[in-house]
């Protein structure tokens, strides 16, 4: 475990970096909050949801509501989500606070698993004997029969998250959207290969955040926090929050 003397080197350090970044990269400008839906209500055993049109459960609810609390207070513009019912209630829950409408993608929908769509691991398994040690194996290209491969998904989600960002060039916005949508969004931010994509771990309700500045690349500020962090993590001018 650190000592105090140590963590305040640390820190020091931090602080230096920040200044001297904000210094390269001059003032703030979108903000972008990435967030994943709550608990699914067949969250009991992981599931191939994608498409399929599942509610949340009520821990699922409570979860949303803790975010949208969390969020009430911030300069946010706009509130977006993909189209299905997951994201849209946690969506409806962050505008209702903020006084906004929020505004549904399909492009912002999960990846796609056409025959897998709501089938559970163990179903799949029985379904689709050794497809999930493939799938394991070729992760950027698999693609069940009638889905989407995650390079598909890629090519789907960042043009329309591209095209959000334009609208708002210094903006605080939302985004609620799904794991693998969230991944890849983080995934090109911090020019990750797909294959790397489930080294960022995404659970339920989980919030990152993105800063963008007048030059120089986008900073991650946060990346699979809760609710609690969100305020914590509030760099409104030029420093960047470290956690």
């Amino acid at each position: 475990m650190a000592s105090s003397f140590e963590l305040a080197i640390f820190f020091d350090i931090s602080n230096i970096s920040t200044h001297l970044y904000t210094i390269m990269n001059g003032k703030a400008a979108s903000r972008i909050y990435l967030i994943r839906h709550g608990e699914t209500a067949n969250a009991e055993e992981v599931c191939f949801n994608g498409h399929f049109d599942v509610d949340l459960s009520d821990e699922g609810e409570k979860q949303s509501i803790l975010i949208a609390k969390a969020l009430k207070n911030l300069p946010i513009k706009a509130v977006y989500s993909s189209d299905l019912k997951r994201t849209q209630i946690g969506a409806k829950f962050v505008a209702d606070e903020l006084n906004l409408t929020h505004i549904p993608y399909k492009e912002l929908r999960e990846l796609a698993f056409g025959d897998w769509e709501g089938l559970s691991i163990s179903e799949v398994n029985l379904k689709y004997p050794g497809k999930l040690k493939e799938r394991l194996q070729n992760i950027e290209l698999f693609q069940v029969e009638g889905g989407e491969s995650f390079f598909q998904l890629k090519d789907r989600v960042i043009p329309k998250f591209k095209s959000i960002l334009a609208n708002h060039p210094s903006d605080s916005i939302v985004i609620l959207c799904h794991g693998g949508v969230i991944r890849t969004i983080l995934a090109y931010i911090l020019e990750i290969s797909v294959k790397n994509l489930f080294r960022i771990n995404q659970p339920y309700a989980s919030v990152n955040i993105i800063q963008y500045y007048e030059v120089g690349d986008p900073v991650v500020d946060l990346m699979g926090g809760s609710h609690c962090n969100i305020g914590l993590s509030n760099s409104s001018d030029k420093n960047i929050s470290i956690q």
